[in-house]
């Protein structure tokens, strides 16, 4: 098929270039959309993951009275002295799929040592809270189960504590004097930053027993995290703490869901970007197969004579329907390679001035791509459909009228 040179596509491209540039803006635009939204998507999710830690998906937080979250702030509504220690030991012994539990118990007390003073959020915490939030001592040790048992009067700093309040980064064996109470450095986190609403470099983490005992003088908690054996039981799990609390508290004081949404993590904003997406991907999309319709059926009209002289040496209306469908498919093709150049130059830049992980949405990618060879190849149907019906005498006859 000789008259189907991809120069002759050009030649004709080159005479109408705003006309091409509009029918491919269009599908350029779907694949920019889709690749960028989803790749800033992903990079946010990645993200949120690495701040959560390893565990952070397979968290559920019971919390006393109504727990409601907006933004990145959260609040306490109603009564918040609801959930107690033998609350946190019944969840890990009667509901399924359980894998660890840790009470929480959190102040904000005066704390000093000979460098520094200010009050600094204090948390009474059971040995496996660093593992469920994913800390890790840089030095030292962590909370051990004989430390609540023998009511010890230890802690475990976060990084920042140490470089206020002490002159050595590694202070272990130092005195932290928290309201008025002397606690023995037993260990100081690795860096660990800010996960949604709590800042652990800035935590002092004691012995539940101790600060329920000896620092806020009460057996009420702050909260109960609750491990999951895996995320796909983390509604199931929630659904049984509910009943199992309110059948132990007689009503409802209380507020269980995923960490992740307790900790006021990205999550909603990930699901917006995906719905955006998807949304302005199907509004560029529908502009761009328009764009190539019109482009497609005026060059059509335009080439009347080219199509009757191609009849004439003997072209068939098959090779005039593969015509109009190789020239549209080039048109959504060149058009998603614009796209998909744009798009991967922006989100790499976006997550480069934003310190988010690099992630590229490969599978979107070669899906927007594909997506567009399809509205190309649909586009081309109703040009391709009216060339291959046009006879060479009945264009002459258009020609003798005009």
């Amino acid at each position: 098929m000789k008259w189907l040179y991809t120069e002759e596509l050009f030649r004709y491209l080159q005479r109408n270039r705003k006309r091409t540039f509009i029918s491919i803006a269009g599908i350029a635009l779907g694949v920019f959309s889709l690749v960028v939204m989803s790749g800033i998507s992903g990079a946010m999710t990645k993200k949120t993951l690495e701040e959560l830690g390893k565990f952070g998906s397979r968290l559920v937080i019971a919390a006393p009275g109504d727990l409601v979250v907006f933004g990145h702030k959260r609040a306490q509504i109603g009564t918040v002295h609801t959930l107690n220690l033998a609350d946190a030991d019944a969840i890990a012994e009667k509901i399924p799929h359980v894998g660890d539990v840790s009470p929480l118990r959190a102040v904000t007390l005066p704390t000093e040592s000979e460098k520094h003073a200010q009050p600094e959020s204090v948390m009474g915490v059971s040995p496996s809270f660093t593992r469920l939030l994913d800390l890790e001592p840089a030095c030292g040790r962590g909370l051990i189960p004989q430390d609540l048992r023998s009511l010890r009067k230890v802690a475990v700093i976060g990084s920042r504590i140490a470089a206020d309040f002490f002159e050595d980064s590694c202070p272990i064996g130092k005195m932290l004097t928290i309201s008025d109470i002397p606690f023995r450095v037993i260990g100081v986190l690795a860096p660990r930053g800010s996960v949604g609403m709590e800042d652990y470099d800035s935590t002092i983490l004691v012995p539940v027993s101790v600060a329920q005992r000896l620092l806020s003088r009460s057996d009420w908690l702050d909260g109960i995290y609750i491990l999951t054996d895996s995320e796909a039981f983390n509604e199931e799990v929630i659904a049984q703490t509910e009943a199992l609390l309110r059948v132990r508290h007689g009503k409802k004081d209380f507020t269980v869901m995923a960490y992740e949404a307790a900790a006021g993590t990205t999550a909603d904003m990930e699901h917006l970007f995906s719905v955006l997406s998807i949304i302005v991907a199907a509004i560029a999309y529908s502009v761009g197969a328009l764009g190539i319709v019109a482009i497609m059926a005026l060059s059509m009209y335009e080439r009347l004579i080219e199509i009757a002289v191609k009849r004439v040496v003997g072209a068939t209306r098959r090779d005039l329907f593969f015509q109009f469908f190789f020239e549209s498919t080039m048109l959504a093709l060149s058009g998603a390679m614009m796209g998909a150049i744009a798009a991967t130059v922006v989100v790499f830049g976006v997550e480069a001035a934003a310190g988010w992980p690099f992630y590229l949405p490969v599978g979107t990618l070669f899906l927007s791509m594909a997506l567009s060879v399809g509205i190309g190849i649909l586009a081309s149907l109703y040009p391709a459909r009216r060339a291959m019906h046009f006879e060479p005498v009945t264009i002459l006859k258009l020609y003798e009228e005009v």
